[in-house]
């Protein structure tokens, strides 16, 4: 006794599904690898020895001029890693409510960021001219950035993707610290300008 043989109806049904689904994987891979998102970078510590009392209780005495940074590197893609070219940080101290006058750059070398990673990256610059010079009794400094990017999916690594963007930092006037101690974000793709003072000044 033969058993019967299976409906050419089941089998193109079968095929069906199959092919469906394997468009949606390609689909859903597609998507991960072509969708990317900007990496964020964030100002995470920045310390100024000649603004720490506790160092220099005579504030005409200030000789040490480096500024020591964090910075923070962080890629919220799911499979997406981000290769970075070499990060351009330039460091400006506000001498009133909407002038700046340059302390100095630094770099953060290149690396390879793999998806859902951070980085902290440490640095300093010897920076020049006065660093603790006050505007409406606070210290004010503005940190901006450049880099560019290429981001590696499942096949290939895409083409390079300019970066820049700032912000203003308060720096507490007596430990050289941050005055607010969360991370700052160095906005991605804003116009590297001074809009109209940092914030906090009145």
């Amino acid at each position: 006794m033969t058993a019967p043989a299976k409906s050419s109806g089941s089998c193109c049904a079968q095929c069906l599904t199959f092919l469906i689904a394997k468009i949606g994987v390609i689909a859903l891979l597609l998507w991960l690898t072509l969708c990317v998102d900007e990496p964020r970078l964030y100002l995470d510590y920045i310390y100024v020895p000649s603004l720490n009392k506790t160092l220099n209780p005579n504030p005409h005495t200030h000789t040490n001029t480096t500024i020591f940074f964090t910075l923070k590197l962080v890629n919220n893609n799911k499979v997406n890693g981000i290769q970075y070219d070499d990060v351009s940080l330039s460091f400006s101290h506000f001498t009133s409510l909407n002038a700046t006058r340059s302390l100095g750059n630094a770099t953060v070398g290149g690396f390879y960021q793999g998806y859902h990673k951070g980085a902290l990256k440490q640095g300093y610059l010897a920076a020049t001219g006065n660093l603790t010079a006050p505007v409406n009794a606070g210290v004010y400094y503005r940190v901006d950035f450049k880099t560019a990017v290429k981001y590696k999916n499942l096949f290939w690594y895409t083409k390079r993707h300019r970066l820049w963007g700032g912000a203003n930092v308060e720096i507490d006037a007596s430990l050289g610290t941050k005055v607010h101690p969360k991370e700052v974000r160095l906005g991605g793709n804003s116009p590297a300008v001074i809009e109209s003072g940092a914030p906090g000044i009145r």
